[in-house]
């Protein structure tokens, strides 16, 4: 029994400590009281929802559904926020990290921010979380705008940037819905590929090699090229030589070989391994040669949403084709059915794509006569 402890001054009369007593319930509520103290430590599931209301973590709960996590991370989270590390620690609820880009101050809209993230995005529905998180870390006047990795072109800026590897109008990426922060994720997949007999002979440019101190395939009447400029695999150089000179197309197929469509290539050279060149493979330099070839560099980079909604199983080459319609003689993504071929495909590559809306993929390969 808890014996009443009296506020009433010595002054007070007996019928006022009597009138104390009774109406006092600490008697009552002692044990629930004293069963309160830490119990927050240790909640039940029916106190979780209460508890979010209390500490006002309510916004949170789309991005960590698991409240018993979500108490702890979003008092933590709740100190810092407004800050980088209240961003590092919402985006690590995600399994994504990133670095945080500002806008420069000389910007009319310096308050934009964008994330360079750590990676490409899992799936595309982890967008939305990553947005989510992003904009109720930062103060109220910080707007994120842009989130990128493995493919980032900026937007031209007169005057203080360079006029190539830039962009009229806007930086690279695109909005998965109405005002919604913009996406650009690239994505490389790269093949060095010798050719083999069945390619060159469906090229139609196969030579027989022979072991004769005179090769018989030097009678062949080739274009007009002097036999000092071949290099030092002649045959090899003659066969790259014989194929025709065309428009290069990637041609993606499904797991059950129908074509998704064809890109056409931005890159299609013929060139050698140099100390320093322009293209870049597997660590070594490349650069276009006149004469003497033996290798091809094909390379091909989709749109953001190429072939949305397909898987790519392989990945071929074509090296001599045009759209279908002449209409469209510029079109650079084609469905089935759209491309007319002057060539055979050649190099079947397995690939695992997912095309995406957000995602350009680039594919390239040197092709070794």
């Amino acid at each position: 029994m808890i014996s009443p402890v009296h506020l009433l001054p010595s002054s007070s009369t007996a019928f006022e400590r009597a009138l104390s007593e009774a109406i006092d319930v600490t008697p009552r509520v002692h044990g629930a009281i004293t069963g309160l103290h830490g119990i927050k430590f240790t909640p039940t599931p029916t106190m979780l929802p209460y508890l979010v209301y209390e500490y006002g973590l309510g916004e949170l709960t789309p991005y960590v559904p698991n409240l018993y996590e979500l108490i702890p991370e979003g008092i933590a989270w709740t100190r810092v926020r407004g800050t980088p590390a209240a961003v590092d620690r919402a985006l690590g609820w995600l399994g994504y990290a990133a670095e945080i880009e500002e806008a420069p101050v000389r910007r009319t809209r310096w308050n934009l921010f964008q994330l360079h993230l750590d990676r490409i995005r899992d799936d595309e529905v982890d967008l939305e979380p990553i947005e989510g998180v992003a904009e109720l870390s930062t103060p109220l006047r910080s707007v994120f705008w842009r989130g990128f990795h493995g493919y980032d072109v900026r937007a031209l800026e007169y005057g203080r940037g360079r006029w190539s590897g830039s962009r009229y109008g806007s930086s690279s990426g695109v909005a998965i819905r109405d005002g919604g922060a913009k996406w650009s994720f690239g994505r490389r997949n790269s093949f060095d590929h010798a050719m083999t007999e069945a390619d060159l002979v469906a090229l139609g440019v196969w030579i027989e090699p022979t072991g004769d101190a005179e090769p018989a395939w030097l009678d062949i009447e080739w274009p007009d090229i002097a036999w000092d400029d071949l290099g030092g695999d002649a045959r090899s150089a003659l066969m790259l030589l014989g194929v025709p000179v065309g428009t290069a197309w990637a041609c993606f197929r499904d797991a059950a070989g129908d074509v998704i469509g064809y890109r056409r290539s931005r890159v299609h050279r013929r060139v050698a391994q140099v100390a320093s060149g322009p293209y870049e493979f597997g660590g070594l330099n490349y650069a276009p040669v006149a004469s003497g070839a033996e290798i091809v560099l094909v390379e091909a980079l989709t749109e953001f949403g190429d072939g949305f909604g397909s898987s790519a199983a392989s990945v071929s080459f074509i090296l001599s084709g045009v759209p279908a319609d002449p209409a469209r003689p510029g079109a650079l993504w084609l469905g089935p059915g759209e491309l007319n071929a002057s060539l055979p495909e050649i190099a079947s590559t397995p690939i695992d794509i997912e095309f995406g809306r957000t995602v350009r993929e680039r594919v390239r390969i040197l092709l070794r006569f």
